[in-house]
């Protein structure tokens, strides 16, 4: 599957993070852990809130 940026890279954008259909997190991408900016997404849907679809990795 391929991977494109990190979550941190949708700053000041309120965002749904979601792995394996399970919400991970939800509100500003500036507030949120560390290890969920780190991750790697496969898909963004724009809107509000912005869904972004993030695999785990390895």
């Amino acid at each position: 599957m391929k991977t494109y940026g990190k979550v941190s890279e949708f700053r000041k954008m309120t965002v749904k993070v979601i792995l394996d259909d399970k919400v991970l997190y939800e509100g500003s991408v500036d507030d949120a852990p560390s290890d969920i900016k780190d991750m790697h997404y496969t898909k963004a849907l724009l809107g509000k809130p912005t869904e972004i679809y993030v695999v785990k990795e390895d």
